[in-house]
């Protein structure tokens, strides 16, 4: 297996090397008769359809086909190739974003994400909803920054916005077969059917799997692997020539073995060499099933505004167990490790309904707005246990429920001044209200050591909140786009996942934010080149983190998930570059910078035999999960179509720099800079096939992708390792 994945390394790396690349344009291009002319990239951050150069909003923008053509296929690689995110993913099937250094690894069922995600305009409030393959998209939209206006709770740090495909009135037909390195077998599907005048339906397929990318030496079994089906269908109905209704429904369902993990503390917290094989005690398994269904209406009936309205369900159940320490006891024992077998069971199911109508007016005149209602209720029941293997005793669970009800009201406009300078500016209204109910046990289910309950008198958290924007902008020449804004968000109050009973009834206060932000949208050299700067300021009040903490109260000794609050300031700058300099070479380049640091924070490093928390003071540290400087470099050089057909080459570069991933900025536990290397090569024989021999990681750089550190020893999740494969697609 490594021989062929060398061989086809160095063949692809030697064209890559051959073609003179560097980076790739990042634009959604039309099939324009000058092609040295970057092309528009229509984006919907605002609500309605707008050019991404003429939105003050930065706005990271992925095409459907350049998406396919990166290999973009899960929120994972998304987030490697988009500077200024990073992610927490513990378990696996559950990510949680970090946009500007903004996010929260909080599983509990009484917190919310700080960055969100959204499918088709419908929040996906927890974090398994969110992991699905990118296949058949539009495009994929990653909104920089507070969007608390017309987006809603929770988009704090900024959100990755999902537009799918929807149906056309012909036919259409997509197959698309990949096989690869680690038993990589992938199938995917799409057809598009006109059933009538009026009547259109897509249905997008797709089968994901491997035998994983690390090997169990107890049992022979995989580890890190991925047996993953996803499908989605829509139905779009004309009930005129101004009105329509949309039906979508998509599901996944996944079923794993589960992560390696590795304790790194007998090895001096030095990474290993080759982490390909591992003893865990328990395989462990990873078992997600989310789907959802949606009700669309849109008319321009009005002829003066665009009137949408959708009702959505979304449905969750998510359940995984791991070997936490990642080797048996005897293993540990050998170690010096102190709390033999430990597993994390973790269960959650989840439902979500809302609902939201909104109204975007196309006024002839200065002056245009878009008004609105959103309505939900997520209803979540989690549980969560800690096991010691070797104590029978030992179990540590807690069984929660939250149910949380958000109403919002908002309205933004916009008044043109003149044909070069506008003003802007928008409220929203959130009144929302978390009941949270939980019980804890420690010990055996009949005869607990520790037994209390919520349940019946439940910690209520009701809050009211404003969120607003304000901002102008100038086209200086048809050219030079600037801006400037002035925006907030909020994420309401959270529930610790593992309180004492002291603290079960008790929400944190509000996190809320204010960013300030500039920035120049620019087309020059005749529209063959692109450069996009903004430039930020941030303010975070009540930041909410967690932390695994070693807890002397609980019998067993095993820790426990504390939440703490401080105020934070983060100021960086976005930049997008893009360069078509020939007929066939195209360039590009994505970098942030982030300065972002607690003004004040205090934490809580463990909890004492008698309940009290021993605290420390971490203002001036970096925030977890926030590299410095992150960059993505890449370039495609495509031959003209001859006889034969076409060849397209490219390469992309991943910089992240070193990440701590705790707020006391513990040495042990950061992270050190990683560099990801890809590249393919796609024939073309024709327009309607394409044969694609593509590369991750071809360095086979190890890295890291999640870790704690508990009781001396650090347990690490690496990233995947080189993969080589190759792709066939079939269009007609």
């Amino acid at each position: 297996m490594k021989s062929l994945t060398i061989r086809l390394a160095a063949g692809v790396g030697t064209l890559a090397v051959l073609s003179g690349l560097l980076p790739i344009a990042h634009a959604q291009e039309t099939a324009e008769e000058n092609k040295l002319v970057i092309g528009t990239v229509t984006v919907t951050a605002q609500r309605r359809e707008e050019t991404l150069q003429s939105v003050p909003v930065t706005v990271t923008a992925f095409s459907g086909a350049e998406i396919e053509l990166k290999g973009i296929d899960n929120v994972q690689s998304l987030i490697a190739a988009t500077p200024g995110i990073s992610m927490d993913a513990f378990p696996k099937t559950a990510p949680r974003p970090f946009i500007r250094g903004i996010g929260s690894g909080n599983q509990s069922g009484g917190a919310d994400p700080s960055s969100v995600a959204f499918v088709d305009g419908v929040y996906l409030g927890r974090g398994p909803m969110l992991s699905v393959d990118i296949f058949d998209v539009e495009r994929v939209e990653v909104l920089k920054g507070p969007q608390g206006t017309l987006w809603g709770k929770n988009v704090v740090g900024g959100a990755v916005h999902y537009i799918t495909q929807k149906p056309v009135d012909e036919f259409q037909a997509k197959a698309q077969m990949t096989i690869a390195d680690y038993g990589q077998k992938d199938a995917r599907l799409v057809l598009n059917t006109p059933l009538s005048d009026a009547l259109s339906t897509r249905l997008s397929l797709s089968s994901i799997k491997n035998d994983g990318f690390r090997t169990n030496l107890i049992d022979g079994g995989p580890l890190d692997d991925d047996e993953r089906i996803s499908g989605r269908f829509h139905a779009l109905y004309d009930l005129s020539d101004q009105s329509s209704l949309l039906f979508s429904i998509d599901g996944t369902k996944d079923e794993a073995a589960g992560p390696a993990r590795f304790n790194l503390g007998p090895n001096n917290y030095e990474d290993l060499d080759d982490p390909d094989t591992a003893t865990p005690d328990s395989p462990g398994f990873l078992s997600r099933e989310t789907w959802g269904t949606k009700l669309e209406y849109t008319s321009t009936a009005l002829n003066w505004a665009e009137v949408t309205a959708y009702v959505s369900y979304r449905s969750l159940d998510n359940s995984t167990q791991e070997d936490f320490d990642g080797t048996t006891p005897a293993g540990n024992a050998a170690a010096g490790f102190p709390l033999p077998g430990i597993n994390v069971v973790m269960a959650e199911g989840a439902e979500s309904v809302s609902a939201e109508a909104r109204l975007a007016t196309t006024f002839d005149g200065p002056f245009n707005f878009v008004a609105g209602g959103f309505a939900l209720q997520d209803t979540i029941d989690r549980e969560r246990e800690s096991i010691i293997a070797t104590q029978e005793s030992s179990t540590n669970r807690y069984i929660a429920r939250n149910v949380t009800d958000s109403i919002g009201l908002f309205v933004d406009g916009r008044y043109q001044v003149s044909d070069q300078w506008g003003v802007f500016g928008g409220i929203r209204l959130t009144d929302e209200q978390k009941e949270y109910s939980i019980r804890h046990q420690v010990g055996d289910r009949g005869t607990p050591t520790v037994d209390f309950t919520t349940f019946g008198d439940p910690g209520i958290a009701d809050e009211q909140q404003w969120t607003w924007r304000a901002g102008t902008d100038y086209q200086l020449t048809p050219d030079i786009f600037l801006f400037g804004t002035v925006s907030t968000g909020f994420k309401s109050g959270a529930f610790e996942e593992q309180p004492g009973e002291d603290t079960a009834r008790l929400a944190t206060d509000p996190e809320t934010v204010i960013n300030y932000e500039v920035g120049a949208k620019t087309d020059f050299w005749g529209g063959r080149g692109r450069a996009n700067v903004s430039l930020f300021h941030t303010e975070y009040s009540d930041l909410q983190t967690i932390q695994a903490v070693d807890d002397a109260s609980l019998d067993v000794g095993l820790t426990t998930i504390v939440t703490d609050t401080g105020d934070a300031t983060i100021e960086g700058i976005e930049t997008e570059f893009q360069w078509l300099a020939t007929d066939n070479l195209r360039f590009g380049l994505l970098y942030t910078y982030l300065d972002a640091t607690f003004e004040h924070f205090v934490e809580t490093d463990e909890i004492l035999a008698d309940g009290t928390r021993v605290l420390s003071d971490l203002s001036g540290n970096m925030l977890s999960r926030t590299p410095k400087n992150a960059a993505s470099l890449s370039g495609v050089y495509r031959t003209d179509v001859y006889d034969w057909g076409a060849l397209s080459m490219g390469v992309e570069v991943n910089y992240q720099s070193k990440i701590y991933d705790d707020n006391s900025n513990n040495e042990i536990e950061s992270r050190e800079p990683r560099t990801l290397l890809d590249a393919h090569i796609t024939y073309e024989p024709t327009e309607n096939v394409k044969l694609k021999l593509w590369g991750r990681n071809l360095t086979d750089e190890v890295y890291r992708a999640h870790q704690a550190e508990v009781a001396g020893g650090l347990f690490v999740q690496y990233g995947a390792p080189r993969q080589i494969g190759l792709t066939a697609t079939l269009e007609f």
